[in-house]
Order: structure tokens, then C-alpha cells, then sequence
């Protein structure tokens, strides 16, 4: 396999850096994988990212968010940058951080587009499905960083209860809003569409413990569903400020947020 190893950790020097939000509390650091890449070893360093992931405690539908992230950044090393890279996996901070690093070209060359911002593709998704992601440049190469909070392991059970009251119906949420739990949320908005004319909806997540991609696709669902049906309205509740920008960052759906109830 091709590619240079990378220093312990590339350091920027100059370049970007971008969403960086780090989580609070003591640093306890672990080494999971640190390996290299290129074309033929991608299937591989799929399924090795997403062993680890689950062994470090990422539920199964943040472990299949950082299997596609990773697999994403990767091949934009491979499509726009020098054909093959280095990939580490380590636990720091409560947070799982895997960084993808390009090591073959240390600086752009004057002109020459970085890797790209697009719909559908590797940093596009970084911005709303991590916890938080860097990219830098420097001597060390191309760096890019994602991280993926891990969840408590007491994190109370899913629970879904409806309130209405002077024409508003609130829909509380309490738990982890992921695969196994998001198609329940859109039944039941489809179900309050049906039945409640006109449907002014809260959908108030302040119990939300985490979101996966299948949680984030249940809520442009259903904001789609509400706004085809004539005269309902949605508004979300309880998301803080950086949730609300990782789900503006989407562009194709226009969310409402009634911060005044929390």
C-alpha cells in the first residue's frame, strides 16, 4: 500500500478551521486504529471502523454515521487529493474522533481547488452528522476531523406523549432518536396530520439524548409531511443553538424553532 505515515498528530499551521466545538470534562485518550489506506483497501477500512465504533460504545446508528464519514473523507483523498492517506480512530474527551489525513500533499498548490463542499459528499456531511469537525492544513498534510459524542450508557427509554392545549398539540420526546425509534415520530406526526385540523405542532426534543442520520431524515420527513398538508404548521423545541445550525446546514428543508417554550 502506498502513502507516507503521517507524524503523531499534523499540526496546522495555516489553512482552515472550521465547527470545532470540543466537549468538556477530563481528557481520557485511547488509540483504536491507526492505519493506512488507498483504493483497494476501502471495503476493509469500512469494516474495521465500524468494529471498533460499536466496540467503543457508538449505538448502531452512530457507528453506520461515522462508517459513511469515513469512507467519504477517504475517498476524497483518493478523487482529490494524493490517491492514498492514514486514518486514526481514538477516544478522547468522552468523544470518538476519527481523522483522515492526506498526507502526500502538505500544502494546495496556488489555484488549486481543496476538497469540496458537496451535496451529498464527505465534509457537506460532516457539518450536520458529527459532533464537531476540523479541517486543516499544514506540513503534516491535509487533516480532517470528525467527532461523535458517545452516549451514556443510563440513558432513559424511549418515550413519545402528546399535549394539547389552546389549539397547539405538543409532542414530547424522551430518549435517543435514531433508526430504531425515528419511523415511531413520523407515524405519529402522520397520525396528528390526520386527525388534527389544522395541526399547529410543537415537537418539543429537550429529553432527546442524541440523534443519529435515520433520527435527522424523520424530522425533514416529517417537516415535509406538515408542510403538504394544508394550513398545519411544526415548529421544534428544545434544540440547542448548534443543533439547529447542523440541521440549517442541510439547505433543502426550512425548519421553524420555537425557542420561547424553553
Amino acid at each position: 500500500m502506498t502513502g507516507n505515515r503521517p507524524p503523531d498528530r499534523p499540526t496546522p499551521s495555516s489553512g482552515e478551521l472550521e465547527d470545532q466545538r470540543h466537549p468538556e470534562g477530563p481528557v481520557e485518550s485511547a488509540v483504536l486504529l491507526d492505519q493506512a489506506f488507498d483504493r483497494d483497501s476501502l471495503y476493509a477500512l469500512r469494516a474495521t471502523l465500524e468494529a471498533h465504533a460499536i466496540q467503543a460504545g457508538l449505538p448502531e446508528g452512530r457507528s453506520a454515521d461515522l462508517v459513511l464519514l469515513g469512507h467519504e473523507l477517504a475517498s476524497n483523498v483518493i478523487l482529490h487529493g494524493s490517491g492514498s492517506g492514514w486514518v486514526r480512530l481514538e477516544i478522547a474527551d468522552g468523544m470518538l474522533r476519527c481523522e483522515v489525513i492526506d498526507s502526500g500533499a502538505a500544502q494546495p498548490e496556488q489555484g488549486t481547488p481543496g476538497w469540496p463542499y458537496q451535496f451529498g459528499h464527505g465534509l457537506w456531511m460532516a457539518r450536520f452528522l458529527s459532533d464537531f469537525h476540523t479541517v486543516s492544513h499544514g506540513p503534516g498534510g491535509t487533516v480532517v476531523t470528525v467527532g461523535f459524542a458517545l452516549p451514556s450508557p443510563l440513558r432513559p427509554a424511549f418515550k413519545l406523549t402528546r399535549h394539547s392545549q389552546n389549539g397547539r398539540t405538543t409532542l414530547s420526546l424522551v430518549g435517543d432518536l435514531d433508526q430504531r425509534t425515528a419511523p415511531d415520530v413520523v407515524a405519529t406526526v402522520e397520525d396528528l396530520i390526520s386527525t388534527t385540523k389544522p395541526l399547529r405542532l410543537v415537537l418539543d426534543l429537550s429529553g432527546m439524548t442524541f440523534w443519529d442520520s435515520t433520527g435527522i431524515t424523520a424530522l425533514v420527513t416529517s417537516q415535509e409531511n406538515v408542510t403538504a398538508a394544508s394550513g398545519a404548521t411544526m415548529a421544534l423545541a428544545g434544540l440547542s443553538t448548534e443543533h439547529q445550525g447542523r440541521l440549517d446546514s442541510l439547505g433543502f428543508v426550512s425548519f421553524t424553532y420555537d425557542n420561547a417554550s424553553h
